[in-house]
C-alpha cells in the first residue's frame, strides 16, 4: 500500500474445527495513529490504537465485505473515541480527550458503543449499547454478546512506551465439548504472561489451537490512512445551513481553516467556494 506499513489480520479454524478465531498484528498501526494525531500523548495514541484494533476485529466477522465503525463515547479520559475500517484496506481514527486529573479510566461509563456496519447495498445497519465496566475488549465481548448473540472472547492491547499492539478475537463454535473450552479458557488466562512482542499472529494461531497447525482461512493487510481530501471536504460543507456555514466562517470572514479530526490536514477554504457562495453566509 504506496509503502504504509500494513496491519496484518489473519483469521483461522483450529485443527479440531471446534473455534474459530481472528488476530492482528496492529504494531504498525501505531506508527500511523502516532503521526496523524502529534497532539496526542502516547497512552491517548495507545487506546486509539486498541479501538482500531477491536474495529478491525468485528470487521472480521464479516471478511471485510462492509464498512464498519465504532464510536465510543464515555465519562473517562476519553470523551470520544472512532474507528472507522474500510472494505478497501484503509482504518482511521479520533479521539476526544476530556480535560480533567489523570488518574480517570481511559473508558469509564456511564456512556455508549456504538457499532454501524455499511455493506455495498442497503441502509447502515447501527447497533448502541451502553458502555460497561471494563476497557475496549469488554465493550467489543458485550455487544458481540447483546447485539449478535455471539458467545466470544476478545483481547487487545497497545504499550504506549513500545507501541507493541495486537488483539485476538475468539470464537468457539456451537459444537465445541465442555472439554476443549476449559482447556481454550486456561490458554487465554495465560496468555497474560506472554510479553506483547511476543504475540505475533503465528504464535497466538498456536497458542489457541494448543499444539498442531490451524487452518488459516484468510489473511488480510490494512493501512492507518485518512480518506480525506478536499474535494470531500466541500462536499460536506455543501450540505451544511447557513448557520453552520456561519460557524465556519465567524465573524464574516471570506476564508476559513478547517482540520480534519482523523488526520490533522488542514486545508484553507474561501465562502465563494461553496455552492451560493457569499448567498449562505448570511
Amino acid at each position: 500500500m504506496d509503502g504504509t506499513p500494513t496491519a496484518r489480520i489473519v483469521r483461522a479454524l483450529t485443527e479440531d474445527n471446534r473455534i474459530r478465531l481472528a488476530v492482528v498484528d496492529a504494531s504498525p498501526l501505531w506508527d500511523g495513529v502516532r503521526r496523524g494525531h502529534p497532539h496526542l500523548a502516547a497512552e491517548a495514541c495507545a487506546r486509539l490504537t486498541e479501538v482500531l484494533t477491536a474495529t478491525l476485529l468485528l470487521q472480521s466477522r464479516s471478511v471485510f465485505a462492509e464498512r464498519l465503525q465504532v464510536l465510543l463515547r464515555g465519562a473517562g479520559r476519553a470523551k470520544a473515541i472512532v474507528g472507522d475500517a474500510w472494505p478497501d484496506g484503509l482504518v482511521r481514527g479520533m479521539l476526544d480527550e476530556a480535560e480533567g486529573p489523570e488518574g480517570v479510566a481511559w473508558i469509564e461509563p456511564p456512556g455508549l458503543f456504538q457499532v454501524m456496519r455499511s455493506g455495498l447495498r442497503g441502509e447502515p445497519s447501527i447497533g448502541h449499547l451502553p458502555l460497561v465496566p471494563g476497557g475496549v475488549a469488554a465493550q467489543a465481548e458485550h455487544y458481540l454478546q447483546q447485539s449478535e448473540q455471539i458467545q466470544a472472547s476478545v483481547t487487545v492491547w497497545c504499550e504506549p512506551d513500545t507501541g507493541h499492539a495486537g488483539g485476538l478475537l475468539v470464537e468457539p463454535l456451537p459444537d465445541c465439548p465442555p472439554e476443549r473450552l476449559a482447556r481454550l479458557i486456561d490458554a487465554l488466562e495465560g496468555l497474560e504472561v506472554v510479553p506483547a512482542w511476543e504475540r505475533d499472529p503465528e504464535f497466538l494461531l498456536r497458542w489457541v489451537n494448543q499444539g498442531g497447525n490451524p487452518s488459516v482461512l484468510s489473511t488480510t493487510e490494512v493501512a492507518y490512512r485518512c480518506r480525506c481530501s478536499r474535494t470531500s471536504l466541500m462536499e460536506v460543507l455543501a450540505t451544511f445551513s447557513g448557520a453552520r456555514r456561519a460557524e465556519v466562517f465567524p465573524e464574516g470572514a471570506d476564508t476559513a481553516q478547517v482540520r480534519c479530526d482523523y488526520c490533522g490536514a488542514t486545508y484553507e477554504i474561501s465562502r465563494a467556494e461553496l455552492p451560493g457562495g457569499a448567498d449562505h453566509g448570511a
